[in-house]
């Protein structure tokens, strides 16, 4: 074989193994985004929803969202940008701004697993406000949304 075809092919191969690994990422970050949603939809329903359960579910929705929260700013490596993504190229030309909402996320995160082990519905119901929201705001700016 032509040392140059061997290269070639060498060549294809790692931009194979690299696309790869780039989707794996990105498939990774789309299932811990789901995650938060079902987490954040489950914990919304047990707050409000008046369902009877034991508080320790309550307890492990919220503490479960608020961990996964707490990745946002790692979800998003350079290279992660190309593929079946719905993240905005905003996130890599500006990421300061990306990691400022970022780390808003992570930070309610935080307090939302804090107020999980405190045991205080009230503190759990305004964490998961906020939480919503600085996700909601990193959406607006940073997600494509497809149109209903």
């Amino acid at each position: 074989m032509p040392r140059g075809f061997a290269a070639a092919i060498g060549a294809a191969v790692l931009l194979a193994v690299a696309s790869a690994d780039e989707q794996g990422m990105i498939d990774y970050r789309k299932d811990v985004m789901l995650s938060m949603a079902a987490h954040l939809s489950a914990l919304t329903e047990l707050l409000a929803g008046g369902l009877e359960l034991e508080e320790r579910h309550v307890e492990t929705q919220a503490t479960s969202l608020g961990l996964n929260a707490q990745l946002v700013s790692s979800l998003f490596p350079p290279g992660s940008d190309e593929g079946d993504t719905s993240a905005l190229p905003g996130i890599w030309q500006r990421p300061e701004q990306f990691l400022n909402r970022a780390e808003a996320a992570e930070r309610e995160g935080r307090n939302l697993v804090a107020a999980a082990g405190s045991g205080d519905r009230e503190f759990m119901v305004q964490s998961l406000r906020r939480l919503a929201d600085a996700c909601r705001n990193c959406h607006q700016e940073f997600r494509f949304e497809e149109e209903d």
